[in-house]
């Protein structure tokens, strides 16, 4: 599915100041009188696609489910844009379907639903400039995974980590089960790729007793670089891949430290310097994620007991972003090839107001569009999901 993105209008507020709400506290900032003309479309997505509506309202209703188990954008991806390109691609990962290639105006679903199907697809970061993410099973929600683990026998490999392979669209496993050495009452509950290793966390599910293991291994070019089940690439270069992936032994204490959230005054100077008015009054946490890079951290400026209002971040070459659950956004740069916006102090924007019960969850910028998910959320259920592209060329450069 391909889709030509054709804009409409809204009225939009656009301020250097901080604003934003939060429904629970009724936190609310006055804005000053600018505004201006933003173009945008809303997309909802469901098992078949993405289709245009006029507001995530009008989305069809969907039976609530738990959120690994629903079709949704899980992540999306932000590439390094290379020199000279401005329309370096965006990918988000849709539970249950595929990957949706965002690249500038246009919109590409690549879906593989029989391989996506009974996994949850989580996790977005990049390898060589490849979408890669992790295949897993809520051992809580689904109700296929028992049968799985009664039906694994030593010649099934089951994914575990996935490629996107970006100039052949098409998806093929680095990591399964085997290669893991999983039994069959054990599974991956939580992963963590820091740029040089991958490190996961493995729980084992025994009738008397539950127990955690932690493993860490060290991707080379090779393994990459090579198709799984191509046995023609395999007698040219002699290499066994099984050979490629070598295990070693982690600990939980080395892993929770990779996981847990750093002081926000630990956070890069780049989004210090972006909610810098905000720090001292609001408190908030951020999931920061730099372009084309390994798994977020997670950085919290906690002001005694108030509850934090929760953000994402992307640090990108030319530009910094962050965005609240409400779609209050804060940006500081320049997109692609463009000229520096307001001598790179920060200015806030705010996408349109959703439905109450709807939350903004990422985004990313493919050229002169912002892409950000929507989705509707109760507690850990998700109903209605999509996502909105903005036109940023006329908001940032009267375009």
């Amino acid at each position: 599915m391909k889709n030509k993105l054709i804009y409409k209008s809204a009225i939009l507020i656009l301020s250097a100041l901080p604003l934003f709400s939060c429904a629970k506290k009724k936190v609310e900032v006055e804005l000053p009188p600018e505004t201006l003309v933003l173009s945008h479309n809303w997309y909802y997505i469901n098992a078949d696609g993405f289709n245009k509506i006029n507001s995530p309202k009008d989305a069809p209703l969907v039976m609530k489910k738990p959120y690994t188990e629903a079709c949704r954008i899980s992540g999306i991806g932000q590439t390094v844009s290379p020199s000279g390109n401005r329309n370096a691609p965006v990918y988000a990962i849709v539970n249950h379907s595929g990957v949706i290639e965002f690249n500038n105006d246009e919109a590409t679903l690549y879906s593989d639903k029989l391989m996506f199907k009974d996994f949850t697809a989580d996790g977005i970061v990049f390898m060589n400039d490849n979408p890669v993410f992790s295949f897993y099973k809520d051992s809580f929600f689904n109700d296929t995974l028992n049968s799985q683990l009664s039906s694994h026998t030593e010649d099934q490999d089951i994914s575990v980590l996935v490629q996107f392979d970006v100039k052949a669209k098409t998806f093929f496993p680095i990591l399964n089960t085997e290669t893991l050495k999983l039994t069959p009452t054990s599974q991956v509950t939580d992963y963590h790729w820091d740029g040089n290793y991958w490190y996961y966390c493995i729980k084992d599910s025994k009738a008397d007793r539950t127990e955690f293991t932690y493993i860490q291994w060290n991707p080379n070019t090779a393994l990459l670089s090579i198709l799984p089940n191509d046995p023609k690439i395999d007698s040219e270069t002699n290499i066994d891949k099984k050979t490629k992936v070598e295990l070693s032994k982690s600990s939980e204490d080395k892993f929770r430290k990779l996981k847990q959230p750093k002081n926000y005054t630990e956070a890069p100077d780049r989004v210090k310097k972006l909610l810098a008015h905000l720090a001292g009054n609001f408190a908030f946490s951020v999931n920061l994620k730099t372009a084309g890079g390994p798994s977020p951290r997670r950085y919290e400026n906690k002001i005694g007991d108030n509850q934090m209002l929760e953000a994402v971040g992307q640090l990108a070459d030319t530009w910094t972003a962050v965005m609240f659950k409400d779609g209050t956004m804060y940006f500081s740069g320049a997109i692609s090839e463009r000229r520096i916006i307001n001598n790179s102090k920060p200015i806030a924007i705010r996408l349109p107001k959703l439905p109450e019960g709807f939350i903004y969850t990422d985004f990313g910028i493919s050229g002169d569009t912002l892409y950000a998910s929507w989705e509707e959320a109760a507690f850990y259920e998700t109903g209605r999901s999509g996502f909105i592209s903005v036109d940023l060329g006329q908001i940032l450069y009267n375009d």
